[in-house]
């Protein structure tokens, strides 16, 4: 295992020469070779993969099967090196979630602690059972990825010469929805602003506007449609257009919005909405699903010509919630790749 992958096209010079790396291709680029560098030649060998292996591909909503070097695997100075690559790859609004969600692993052993099936999960509840692999060599001329993964996060970038990186799939969970009165941390709440905003819209909605965004609920994640490998979007979207929205609703899908992009460092988060505004941001479409009331099973969706985020909470007890942002174009950085192969070839 060991090596480099990705695509989209246009035509530009025969010759042309090396792009300008964005600055988070750049920080990320010198903390990937940190990172490596400070491991032993068995942890490297966990650690890297082909660019083009089709591991890099498979996104995993349940913490089975992953690949790459845990946390617990790491010495002090290595697990600080890795830190730096995650703080790299996020927003610091992004790198405080993260690290929030991994921490939440303590309340979930302490809640399947009080039922049958702690007897088997204890031992993988853990917040330092997260994995990081590196896919390619980290350089700002070649194309190479990074992903970190583990239960309720999985991050996936892809870095290629001249732009700042593919930052899709983006997997973020939590659990408990709500830390339960009396524990330690009472009251945390690790993806409010992500449930908080969309009921607030759905709830701002007309009768009228309101029958167009309603879809029939269910539960156990059925209307969830970005957990496959590569996601489709041909079908046209459910649910009531941002173009149909009053202005104040149309503020309220932005921040929205907002509150996923602002994950990503500024020229990420840039480049995030430069794909989406010329697609059209009225375009975008939201749905909901299920009951207003906080607690209780719910479920949105806003969906455009370049996005997929999803939102669902409808698991049996409502205490448990996954979020997901796929883009059919650049997941995994497809379009990314094709561009550069296009430019350089």
């Amino acid at each position: 295992m060991t090596g480099a992958l990705i695509a989209t096209g246009a035509v530009a010079f025969a010759v042309a020469a090396t792009p300008t790396p964005s600055d988070t291709a750049s920080r990320l680029t010198a903390a990937a070779q940190s990172f490596l560098a400070s491991l032993d030649a068995g942890q490297r060998k966990d650690v890297e993969y082909d660019f083009d292996d089709s591991e890099r591909f498979d996104l995993r909503l349940a913490p089975i099967g992953l690949d790459g070097i845990a946390l617990s695997d790491l010495d002090a100075e290595q697990r600080a090196r890795a830190r730096d690559l995650r703080a790299a790859a996020l927003s610091e609004q992004g790198l405080r979630k993260v690290e929030l969600i991994m921490s939440l692993e303590n309340e979930v052993r302490q809640l399947e602690g009080e039922r049958l099936i702690g007897l088997f999960t204890r031992f993988i509840r853990d917040p330092e059972r997260y994995f990081t692999t590196i896919y390619g060599e980290p350089s700002t001329s070649e194309p190479w990825g990074f992903r970190f993964d583990g239960h309720h996060v999985s991050l996936n970038f892809t870095v290629v010469p001249g732009a700042p990186p593919a930052s899709t799939p983006l997997f973020l969970g939590a659990q408990p929805r709500q830390v339960r009165q009396g524990w330690e941390r009472a009251g945390l709440r690790v993806l409010a602003a992500e449930e908080d905003l969309a009921r607030e819209l759905y709830l701002s909605f007309d009768e009228a506007q309101r029958a167009r965004a309603t879809l029939p609920y269910e539960s156990d994640r059925e209307l969830f449609l970005g957990d496959v490998r590569f996601i489709d979007l041909s079908e046209p979207p459910k649910g009531l257009p941002r173009s149909e929205m009053n202005d104040e609703q149309k503020r309220l899908l932005d921040a929205l919005l907002d509150v996923y992009i602002d994950n990503f460092p500024a020229d990420v988060a840039a480049a995030r909405r430069a794909e989406i505004d010329p697609a059209g941001r009225d375009a975008i479409h939201f749905a909901w699903a299920g009951s207003t009331e906080p607690g209780r099973g719910c479920y949105y969706r806003l969906q455009g010509p370049t996005l997929l985020l999803e939102f669902d909470d409808t698991v049996p007890g409502n205490d448990h919630i996954h979020t997901l942002w796929r883009d059919p174009r650049r997941d995994f950085g497809r379009d990314l790749l094709a561009e550069h192969r296009a430019r350089a070839h």
